[in-house]
């Protein structure tokens, strides 16, 4: 718990700089393997030792300079530096993404042609269709069938990890499924996983709408802001 002190505290560079990382004192007091009152008594203006200092600049990559003057508008500027960063970063999280959707599609065309071999023989092999994957509003990728021709709406979730990897479903196609549950319409989870994404090995496993809200944790982690009503 922080210590709480009467009155508004004028604001110091250090508290600043722990504001704009999101953190509570006792945090970053942890982080730095500092005590407590060491950051508290920064943050009130009462200073710290060069060591302490030192610490605690590096760690917001800001001049000793400007923590010891309490300088807010040099830290300010300064913290502009951590925007290239945040442009590589995103530069990085682009690439993972573009990455995680190459497996998908690799995934995909593993459970078309699965599901096609499935169908052989029977007018549905060729009306198995992957283009649902393309409307972000579908909520399935695959529309195959069963060997009477009934609908199967498919999901597709592909990780090169083992079976027991997360997978991610968005709103829309968690939505899709409930319905189709609803509506007693055919609908399968297909869980491509252990992929080799240079010889295309894989193992498959196929769940049912009952056994996706039976046997899978599904935890919200994004959250949709709107302004409140006045």
């Amino acid at each position: 718990m922080e210590t709480k002190t009467p009155g508004k505290q004028p604001l110091t560079v250090a508290r600043y700089l722990r504001q704009f990382r999101g953190l509570s004192m006792m945090a970053l007091a942890d982080k730095l393997k500092l005590p407590y009152l060491t950051i508290f008594n920064l943050e009130h203006g009462q200073g710290a030792n060069l060591n302490s200092l030192r610490r605690v600049a590096e760690y917001y990559r800001v001049s000793l300079d400007c923590l010891a003057r309490n300088d807010l508008t040099a830290a300010a500027t300064q913290l502009t530096c951590p925007a290239i960063r945040s442009n590589r970063t995103k530069k990085i999280l682009r690439e993972k993404q573009q990455r995680r959707d190459a497996t998908g599609d690799h995934g995909e065309r593993i459970v078309i042609e699965r599901e096609r071999k499935r169908l052989a023989g029977t007018p549905y092999a060729l009306a198995v269709n992957g283009n649902a994957s393309e409307d972000l509003s579908a909520g399935f990728d695959v529309l195959s069938f069963t060997c009477d021709g009934v609908p199967i709406y498919v999901e597709v979730k592909t990780t090169v990890l083992g079976k027991d990897d997360d997978f991610f479903m968005s709103r829309n196609e968690l939505e899709f499924a409930k319905t189709c549950k609803e509506r007693s319409l055919l609908y399968q989870l297909h869980r491509v996983y252990d992929l080799d994404e240079a010889t295309g090995s894989c193992s498959v496993t196929v769940y049912s709408v009952d056994e996706l809200m039976r046997c899978f944790e599904l935890i919200p982690v994004n959250y949709r802001v709107r302004r409140a009503a006045a």
